[in-house]
């Protein structure tokens, strides 16, 4: 198996890495393996230290190794972040074609100068994301190859981060001996993996709440619309029973996964949760756990329900919110989002049909799952030709960005 080609990705977040090791078969693919790790040197999506994030995604992609016994070379890995933030724009190209159709190389011209584009400093394009395209002035139209006409423009969500967060972490995935291929933004993974086709095309909003962010996305048209980050997540709500209840983070995150919920309707009255952990005793109002989470999400979904409206998004999302990532799994969690955005809300669970790794079906794994689905589709070869020529393009900018940087600090030096 060692000789065998491998497909990996790695989900970098707050509180945990995960790699995933798959191998192509003619029906889709195969995992034949994980490694999951605590993370370190991350608070809020951004790199605090970079050895200690270089040490916990070694651990992951060790154990991974150990259970698909390969040694792996290379990875796409996730991104996330306040950094993170949307630029839609507009790119044209005349249609080259000696018969006068579209192809797949106008496509790309086009997307490629809607990407050449005033960007704010230090910040670089992650993602161009085609969301409808224009020939001869027909608007609408969702693949125009093969069409006839002479000019072609598209309208593109362009994704943008902060150039030093994510050379951090291509180097903290270096320092374990991996290759980046790909740089994927987190939500729009996680979409990949647990929303419905019907959903993306019809228009929806994904909340993925992870340890240190909450990630933002509406899906439209088939593809990533618009996407935003708040820079507060599962561990905030650690961090207020811990306050609250006057106990180390370690015990309030244990009472908040084993006992925690959000409908304090659903308490009854003088209901107490006694915990043992770790040798020590200590007895809590159930309705007091449930009153500091609830609070917590409450006003998050407030934040982005802000967002929605302030941005215009709000009437793009006709099939509601679907909620994943880790604090999904907060009893009652959608009846808090369904009171305050008044649609309809589900729980986003990645399927997974080969029972031998059923273990994945949880929404924590949402992003890494659809990350593997992305790798995947871009190794088959008339799929994301342009995707694939982007990263490409990504990670060279990032080598020329730093090269430079490198290059002035030492002409200042002389």
């Amino acid at each position: 198996m060692g000789k065998e080609k491998f497909i990996s990705v790695l989900d970098i977040g707050t509180t945990k890495n995960c790699v995933l090791v798959a191998q192509t078969e003619s029906t889709g693919y195969q995992i034949v393996g994980y490694g999951i790790s605590p993370s370190s040197g991350m608070k809020k999506g951004v790199v605090t230290d970079l050895n200690k994030l270089t040490q916990s995604i070694k651990d992951a992609v060790r154990n991974a190794e150990k259970m698909c016994k390969a040694r792996l070379k290379e990875a796409s890995i996730s991104v996330t972040g306040s950094h993170i933030s949307t630029i839609v724009n507009k790119g044209e190209t005349e249609v080259c074609n000696r018969e006068g159709t579209v192809t797949e190389s106008d496509i790309e011209v086009a997307i490629r100068n809607a990407s050449n584009c005033q960007l704010p400093a230090n910040m670089m394009i992650l993602h161009s994301i085609p969301r409808s395209f224009t020939v001869d002035g027909m608007e609408g139209i969702e693949n125009p190859i093969g069409m006839k006409g002479k000019r072609l423009s598209v309208d593109v969500t362009l994704i943008i981060g902060d150039v030093t967060h994510i050379q951090n972490l291509v180097t903290a995935t270096e320092n374990v001996g991996l290759k980046v291929k790909d740089i994927i933004l987190q939500p729009y993974a996680s979409g990949k993996a647990v929303l419905t086709e019907e959903e993306m095309k019809e228009g929806v909003c994904l909340i993925d709440i992870g340890g240190g962010t909450t990630d933002v996305a509406i899906f439209k048209n088939g593809s990533l619309y618009f996407s935003f980050v708040i820079p507060v997540g599962g561990n905030h709500i650690t961090n207020d029973l811990s306050l609250c209840l006057n106990i180390p983070f370690n015990v309030a995150e244990f009472i908040k996964v084993e006992y925690g919920g959000c409908d304090i309707l659903k308490v009854g009255k003088g209901d107490v949760v006694k915990v043992n952990y770790r040798g020590t005793e200590w007895e809590f109002s159930k309705e007091s756990i449930y009153e500091i989470i609830e609070a917590r999400v409450a006003e998050t979904f407030e934040i982005v329900k802000a967002n929605l409206y302030n941005l215009k998004l709000d009437y793009l999302i006709p099939y509601g919110i679907v909620i994943t990532g880790g604090s999904a799994l907060l009893r009652d969690i959608s009846l808090v989002a369904e009171r305050i955005f008044d649609r309809p809300v589900r729980i986003g669970y990645p399927k997974i049909t080969d029972n031998i790794w059923k273990t994945l079906e949880n929404p924590i794994y949402g992003t890494a799952l659809g990350m593997l689905e992305l790798a995947v589709s871009d190794e088959e070869p008339e799929i994301g030709l342009f995707e694939r020529n982007l990263f490409s393009y990504i990670l060279s900018k990032i080598k020329e960005w730093f090269s430079s940087l490198m290059e002035e600090k030492e002409g200042k030096n002389e």
